[in-house]
């Protein structure tokens, strides 16, 4: 089953796996991806609840990160959704930090709100050799050429973008 995407995350079958907040771990990403097919781990990956520290937060992906490897060799992503407005956002940063130096093949860019692209982030993604799959909840023509423009690999809209 070869195809653009397959090609474009290094992946037997086409088919990417929805980064579901809470109910992925390193296992279930691990078997997705051992399948031949991409998995991604949820923000909240192996949690029962949430932290007030974005570092523990980061710290906490880290580890499903290395679970995950530990486990498969396959490519697989983790969720990313930055809020539009980074002042008031001490989230991101740190799990950013922690998918490039772990060497994360991928992010699903989850383009909340109006689903606004951070140029500079996708910027810094790409030259760090990760491959980002944008999906706007709310797709645009806009958002969606915004994101193609910015670099994303993948533009993975659940339906057609709204003019």
């Amino acid at each position: 089953m070869k195809n653009r995407i397959t090609e474009i995350l290094g992946i037997e079958k086409p088919i990417v796996q929805s980064p579901m907040s809470w109910v992925t771990n390193a296992e279930f990403v691990a078997a997705v991806s051992n399948t031949g097919s991409y998995g991604v781990l949820g923000p909240n990956a192996e949690q029962t609840e949430m932290t007030s520290s974005p570092i523990e937060t980061a710290e906490r992906m880290r580890a499903e990160i290395r679970k995950t490897k530990a486990l498969t060799d396959k490519p697989f992503g983790v969720n990313l959704a930055p809020n539009p407005d980074q002042s008031k956002d001490p989230w991101t940063r740190p799990i950013i930090d922690a998918i490039k130096e772990e060497g994360v093949h991928g992010v699903v860019w989850m383009g909340v709100g109006d689903g606004t692209v951070l140029p500079e982030i996708f910027a810094e993604l790409k030259q760090a050799g990760v491959k980002i799959i944008f999906r706007a909840i709310t797709p645009t023509i806009a958002n969606t050429q915004q994101a193609e423009q910015a670099g994303a690999d993948i533009i993975g809209n659940q339906r057609k973008p709204n003019p």
